[in-house]
């Protein structure tokens, strides 16, 4: 594979169907270019999260709430992850996630 290995933050935020932000929520890569060890991030008080991935591609995120933190459910997401070059620093990719 060519080009840079620099990983690339990923910043995203779950909130359920009202809008309202879901805390205690696990965020985890489903799939990804290559083989992903075990990663996976909980939402702050703010739905906030903040994942690594670890090279270029399309990632799939899967979101599932902790039925005693807020609303059951779960959500998917793909975000694609841009190469870097010369080694500049990657901007981070957002994503929004939405339970319910």
């Amino acid at each position: 594979m060519s080009g840079s290995g620099s990983a690339v933050q990923i910043i995203g935020v779950v909130r359920d169907a009202s809008g309202a932000p879901v805390a205690g929520a696990h965020v985890l890569f489903t799939s990804g270019p290559r083989p992903l060890p075990d990663i996976a991030a909980l939402t702050d008080t703010e739905g906030r999260f903040f994942l690594t991935a670890p090279a270029a591609g399309a990632y799939t995120l899967t979101c599932r709430a902790d039925p005693i933190m807020g609303p059951p459910g779960t959500a998917d997401a793909t975000v694609r992850v841009g190469a870097t070059t010369g080694g500049a620093v990657a901007e981070p990719v957002r994503v929004e996630l939405t339970i319910g």
